[in-house]
């Protein structure tokens, strides 16, 4: 059975496929194309390349891989790997198309398995199925693929790396909003917080706290919830919304549930602007309805993003509060942003060179918000 020669059908049927698969390293749903430049068989190294049609710097990193699998084309195999509907992903190689291996993981299980929470993202492995290597495709050189290689023995063909359970379909609509607040308890529990921000739509799925956290853009350990309450949704915002809109307050209404904030001590990081020097909107440009912000493992980009979001996305990272200054223009105001954060005094340099701000590691003061379901 070729899994690279799969027609869609008028429903979604699912199938299970045994065979050469059975001891495959990694789950996909189906391939869309195999590689017109490497080879399937005997490869030492496989790099799966998570991305999304919507993603422009996916696209670009797209010419590097190219660029990297003519280098080594018998034992390096690239797969670029994509959660979106098969048919959306056809259409979009017919406008641009490229060489490389495409696949599909269409339950988002290998995406979950491996963290994939920022596009693009990438895992580099051995033949075995061991991670030697993971980051944003560009990071990934010649001279590094070259190492990896010669330190390699075992090879695998891409039938048995991979383990294909095919979803076909087609006709599979995507489901638009039609209330301006959408909220669905979900059966399912998993703790990760998967984003979909299209012209649409904005989607949120995972537990409540998470959820609370992206839209107010208030560090995780920053929102206190009871275990009853932090269950799993699946939340729809119809767009247009407005960019200031208060979100997490519109869902803790719907929801009917109380806030008691609190005022709370410990080590944080603390912002604190007297001469800004924030860079404008034109120094990145992704494109509308793109990936706002790139977090690799030691640097944040981002295009059109407010420090307050820099701030929420820097306290994930770190696992620390940040707290920004209160005036709502310097906070809310959307820029652009590049630096590092994977040293502190790097990361301090960077803020402080390049925006003005300086970054303060120390006790604070953090406010903590307790959410509850009202009273009857």
């Amino acid at each position: 059975m070729n899994c690279f020669k799969n027609k869609h059908f008028t429903l979604v049927i699912i199938c299970l496929l045994t065979a050469s698969y059975s001891f495959g390293q990694i789950k996909v749903s189906e391939f869309l194309q195999e590689s017109q430049i490497a080879t399937l068989d005997n490869n030492k190294l496989y790099f799966v390349d998570f991305w999304a049609t919507w993603c422009v710097p996916c696209i670009a990193a797209k010419e590097h891989l190219g660029v990297l699998q003519k280098q080594f084309p018998n034992d390096f195999y690239v797969v670029s790997l994509s959660s979106e509907n098969p048919l959306k992903v056809e259409r979009f190689l017919k406008g641009k198309p490229n060489k490389l291996a495409v696949a599909i993981d269409y339950k988002k299980e290998t995406f979950r398995n491996y963290g994939v929470k920022v596009l693009p993202d990438g895992v580099l492995f051995n033949a075995d199925g061991k991670v030697l290597w993971r980051g944003g495709a560009p990071n990934l050189k010649a001279n590094m693929v070259s190492k990896f290689l010669r330190m390699q023995t075992k090879t695998s063909t891409v039938e048995s790396f991979f383990n294909v359970v095919a979803i076909d379909e087609i006709a599979v609509n995507e489901y638009k909003p039609t209330q301006d607040l959408e909220i669905k308890a979900l059966s399912t529990k998993s703790e990760d917080l998967i984003v979909v921000d299209n012209k649409h739509y904005l989607k949120l799925t995972g537990t409540l706290k998470p959820i609370i956290g992206y839209l107010a853009k208030i560090y995780k350990n920053q929102i206190v919830l009871p275990d009853d309450l932090n269950t799993n949704y699946e939340i729809y915002f119809k767009k247009p919304f407005s960019a200031n809109e208060n979100m997490a307050f519109k869902l803790i209404t719907e929801m009917r549930l109380g806030v008691d904030r609190k005022i709370n001590e410990g080590e944080g990081i603390n912002f604190t602007v007297e001469n800004p020097r924030f860079w404008d909107t034109n120094q990145i440009d992704w494109g509308e309805n793109n990936v706002r912000y790139l977090i690799g493992d030691s640097e944040i980009k981002a295009d059109n993003v407010s420090l307050k979001d820099i701030a929420y996305q820097l306290a994930h990272v770190l696992d620390i509060p940040v707290i920004v200054p209160d005036d709502t223009n310097l906070s809310l105001t959307p820029h652009d942003w590049d630096f590092h954060y994977k040293f502190f005094q790097l990361m301090q340099n960077d803020l402080e060179d390049n925006y003005g701000i300086k970054a303060e590691k120390k006790t604070i003061s953090y406010p903590v918000y307790h959410i509850q379901k009202k009273a009857p």
